[in-house]
């Protein structure tokens, strides 16, 4: 298949990380067999990730596609801390999509850095061994006689060198080793140093290619008029008016999957954008929508509300709950929260070409293989049939994971026998989901004599992701994300209550911690007001066992002077475990001219070894700015069926103007790395909203909120 790219304003990001032919003597991470052997020109791979020509010039290829949370630096830097080059004189770039080469690439649930430490430790210090054994062979001495610094390999007893470009060549003829010797983490030099990230000037200066940038030769444009009500079926269209319209090419009817479900659409397909938007206004279709336009998000939260008064599923116990419970006071308490959509900046788009016996995708995606897999699915085709072609993204959140828009693409060229851009507007990325789940969560507890948190039931009502269709009908553990097991509680039930419904869920920033904590942190904040107890201590009291939930905890509360608190300020604290990342925060907010303002959010964050405290600090305060959007400023409702906020004007977002301060302490650590880029959210409004209850007594329990009601 002949394809090509040619993008007007931009330079065109060359999306295959290795071109022309390498020498490649790198173990696969999945298989650990040596890689096939080519040499051509200058150019030699060491292994999958390190590519070194004879000038001496080092590229390291980056393999988990970044959508803003920082791969595209912290990959490289790991890589470079023990192949011992300086970061920042080496090239960074994006690697091919290859399961074999890289294992699972995808980008989710912060796993980046988590999955993949070690593996990037070995190939760079493999990579280094096999540079100094050549150094070693070409002065003929024993390679412990040889050090490697600052791209050189240097001779220990008269500090004679060869630079890397000139070993090069000589180290891939080597075997690379099983178990090469790692760094000792007190002696890194890059890995726990705030570094500017390489992507940062691109995305400034435009010059940076985004999946809505990509031209392909020949390629037309589709936009999709879509079911309103998500199930709807197209029974007939009439297209006689947006036929007339100039440039106009094909309409015809279209599909894709969405967890477990067709979603049915009518395309136009035309010249360019604007004429298929403007063309699929025209059109004039009969839906059947499965009669659901009764329902509403009042109907939709009755129901939860009913179907929480059933056991449900045990998801985590200890101790025993009901004989705790019997005979004592119990604390209650019910929370709620809506559904939200992910808000990329950049929508959905793809661009996808099926002709004779291939297919081929360029966008923005957070799982390449994994749209290389549906691809080769939906056409009949094998993988090796399919080229992914991936750039940076405008946000992803989760949505870029799935791979429905990618096969609405495909299924639209294969039918129209030409490369097929699909761009979503702002309306059809809010409107069609797959949304962030709501949720209703029920909590029970009970103090003892001495105020000490004796039993908690927490039980969780909500859709479950994996869960969506078919006949298995039992919570999975997925569901009860968020809720704090760490808490020595000495009886403790998590229970599920799965709900199956017609609207799409996804995964979703910090996904169920982005509810379930909610509740879980504002009960606990209940009980200990309950208990007479300072809500900081308390949690302290029943974290005595967890080292590090102690540490971020002791570090807000100093860095706020939590046990001297300002006079009419309200401070509230929280904490969450998420993707390995320990975190605690404390909010505070005032009254400025009879509203609630919050004024400022510190957190602590123990991600355990950091690799750049700068980008952690970085997602962090991202996901404080859109924890604090989701808690009081945006929410999706339903009504007739379909969801309601179609762009910003009615679904907002925080401004700049609006967002409080923000403070956020990386905790240093030798425990192994974990993931950053979600752990900031799920505090947000449990913090939030303890603080308001601090200031003025009053407890919100219901997502989102208003502000100026809470004077």
């Amino acid at each position: 298949m002949k394809s090509t790219t040619n993008i007007p304003r931009r330079e065109f990001l060359k999306l295959s990380a290795i071109s022309g032919t390498f020498l490649a003597v790198g173990c696969s991470p999945m298989s650990g067999k040596q890689s096939p052997v080519n040499v051509s020109g200058n150019a030699i791979e060491l292994n999958q990730y390190i590519k070194i020509d004879t000038s001496g010039k080092v590229t390291l290829f980056n393999h988990r596609p970044e959508m803003g949370q920082g791969t595209f630096q912290s990959v490289p830097m790991v890589l470079a801390e023990e192949l011992e080059v300086d970061v920042n004189e080496v090239e960074i770039k994006q690697s091919i999509a290859d399961r074999g080469l890289y294992g699972d690439q995808m980008v989710v649930g912060s796993r980046t850095i988590q999955t993949n430490f070690e593996l990037l430790r070995n190939m760079g210090a493999a990579a280094k061994e096999m540079l100094i054994q050549a150094g070693a062979k070409k002065w003929g001495i024993a390679p412990g006689e040889c050090y490697a610094e600052n791209g050189i390999v240097k001779r220990r007893s008269d500090e004679q060198a060869f630079g890397y470009g000139d070993l090069v060549e000589e180290a891939s003829k080597l075997s690379a080793p099983a178990n090469p010797k790692l760094k000792d983490p007190k002696d890194f030099k890059i890995i726990g140093t705030s570094m500017k990230r390489r992507d940062t000037p691109l995305k400034v200066n435009g010059s940076a290619v985004f999946g809505s940038d990509i031209y392909v030769e020949g390629m037309l444009h589709a936009s999709v008029e879509r079911s309103p009500v998500f199930l709807g079926k197209v029974i007939s269209f009439d297209d006689t008016e947006a036929r007339k319209i100039p440039g106009v090419r094909h309409v015809v009817k279209t599909q894709r999957p969405v967890w477990g479900r067709t979603r049915e659409g009518v395309a136009v397909v035309a010249d360019d954008y604007w004429t298929a938007q403007k063309a699929r206004k025209l059109l004039k279709i009969k839906w059947d929508n499965q009669k659901l336009e009764t329902h509403s998000t009042a109907s939709l939260m009755s129901g939860f509300k009913e179907a929480s008064k059933h056991k449900g599923d045990i998801l985590h116990e200890n101790g025993d709950v009901d004989k705790a419970l019997s005979g004592n006071k119990i604390v209650e308490a019910a929370y709620e929260t809506p559904y939200q959509s992910h808000t990329c900046m950049e929508p959905m788009c793809a661009i996808v070409d099926v002709r004779d016996g291939e297919a081929e995708f360029w966008g923005s995606s957070q799982n390449p293989n994994g749209v290389k897999s549906a691809l080769a699915k939906q056409m009949g085709l094998s993988e090796d049939k399919v080229t992914v072609n991936y750039t940076f993204m405008g946000g992803g959140f989760g949505r870029r994971s799935m791979t429905d828009f990618a096969e609405e693409a495909a299924d639209i060229s294969k039918q129209v026998g030409a490369p097929v851009k699909v761009t979503w507007s702002r309306e059809d990325d809010m409107t069609q989901g797959p949304f962030r789940a709501c949720s209703y969560n029920t909590c029970k507890g009970v103090l003892d004599k001495e105020g000490q948190l004796l039993a908690l039931i927490h039980k969780v009502t909500a859709q479950e992701i994996r869960n969506q269709v078919g006949n298995k009908n039992e919570a999975g553990r997925q569901l009860m994300g968020g809720v704090n097991t760490d808490y020595t509680i000495p009886n403790f039930q998590v229970r599920g209550v799965l709900q199956k419904l017609y609207i799409p869920i996804t995964y979703w920033r910090a996904v169920y911690h982005s509810t379930n904590t909610f509740a879980h942190e504002s009960f606990i904040d209940e009980m200990a007001v309950t208990a007479g107890k300072d809500p900081l201590e308390f949690r302290l009291g029943m974290l005595k066992d967890h080292p590090r939930f102690t540490k971020v905890l002791q570090t807000v509360a100093e860095k706020t002077n939590w046990y001297n608190r300002m006079p009419d300020t309200g401070y509230g604290v929280a904490i969450v475990e998420r993707s390995g990342a320990y975190v605690a925060m404390v909010a505070e907010v005032s009254m400025v001219n009879g509203e609630i303002k919050p004024v400022k959010f510190t957190t602590a964050v123990d991600v355990g070894i950091c690799i750049n405290p700068d980008t952690v600090m970085a997602q962090t305060n991202g996901s404080v700015v859109m924890g604090l959007t989701a808690a009081y400023k945006s929410a999706h409702t339903i009504k007739n069926g379909q969801v309601v906020e179609n762009n910003f004007h009615n679904y907002k977002m925080m401004t700049i103007g609006e967002c409080p301060e923000l403070e956020t302490i990386v905790i240093k650590s030798n425990e192994k790395p974990e993931g950053a880029g979600e752990a900031g959210l799920p505090t947000c409004a449990p913090a939030l909203t303890n603080a308001i209850f601090n200031l003025t007594g009053k407890r919100v329990r219901k997502l989102p909120f208003d502000l100026k009601t809470l004077s």
